[in-house]
């Protein structure tokens, strides 16, 4: 029994030496994020979801016409981002129109080259006029943080402490 403890021990030893030599995570996983939420922008009302990742990040642009329709596919939908620490010039890019079953949507793919805060600034023209909302997300590394690998072993460690359990308890 002394040595399945001590081994257990040792595992429990390198676990605990890798939290300990992690950094803070501030990565973002999972679906995208509102960052507008029904927000004026001259005469358009705005939802926009985002999920910033570095590598490519994607923007989701839906809303109505402050006359009552949704957004039409004949809009010019632009997304531009700069880093806050001023790393890089601000780009623009391009929203595409795409059907969903629950309507139109406009959708932007961002290349982002860093992690930090980016401005982000979402510009919207059509016949009714135009209009853009600005605020500020965090870039991320994509994909999902050590902590949550290391929770998708949490079943793998019960399984086998019940197995040293029940051969503890077998050779007794």
């Amino acid at each position: 029994m002394g040595k399945w403890l001590r081994g257990l021990g040792g595992v429990a030893f390198i676990f605990a030496i890798l939290f300990a030599m992690s950094g803070r995570v501030w990565a973002h996983s999972g679906a995208p994020y509102p960052i507008f939420l029904e927000n004026k922008a001259g005469p358009y009302t705005l939802t926009v979801l985002a999920d910033p990742d570095v590598g490519v990040g994607t923007f989701y642009i839906m809303g109505i016409s402050n006359t009552g329709p949704p957004l039409a596919h004949d809009l010019e939908v632009t997304v531009e981002v700069w880093p806050e620490d001023g790393h890089a010039s601000p780009s623009a890019y391009m929203a595409r129109y795409e059907m969903t079953r629950d309507g139109g949507r406009y959708v932007a793919y961002v290349p982002f080259d860093a992690e930090g805060n980016w401005v982000v600034r979402i510009h919207v023209q059509g016949e009714e006029g135009e209009g853009a909302l600005t605020t500020t997300v965090r870039v991320t590394p994509p994909g999902i943080s050590w902590i949550g690998s290391l929770l998708c072993f949490v079943p793998f460690l019960g399984l086998g402490g019940l197995w040293i359990f029940a051969a503890l308890r077998k050779t007794r």
